[in-house]
């Protein structure tokens, strides 16, 4: 599940813990994981950067490598907590 360590459940995008009422599974961030249609998870936040891939300066394969994946702790040991990515792309959720 998004933002924990369980397995199969859902977590609404931001929802804080115990919340209810829907959600995006992992099954359902991993089916987002091409150059055209790109989901991550950042701090349990799911996010479209499809439209950022062309734009990172790191180049397109460093996202990639984390399409429809977790990437909080590559994420944060790269770029660190307080880096703004909600400007360069779009929550989902």
């Amino acid at each position: 599940m998004i933002g924990g360590g369980g397995g199969g459940g859902a977590v609404m995008a931001g929802a804080p813990a115990g919340g209810g009422g829907g959600g995006i599974s992992m099954a359902e961030v991993a089916k987002h994981n091409s150059k055209t249609d790109c989901w991550v998870v950042v701090d349990g936040q799911v996010l479209d950067v499809t439209s950022f891939l062309s734009e990172h300066p790191g180049g397109e394969l460093a996202i990639l490598t984390f399409a429809g994946k977790d990437a909080t702790e590559e994420f944060n040991m790269t770029l660190g907590v307080d880096f703004e990515l909600f400007t360069f792309c779009t929550k989902v959720g």
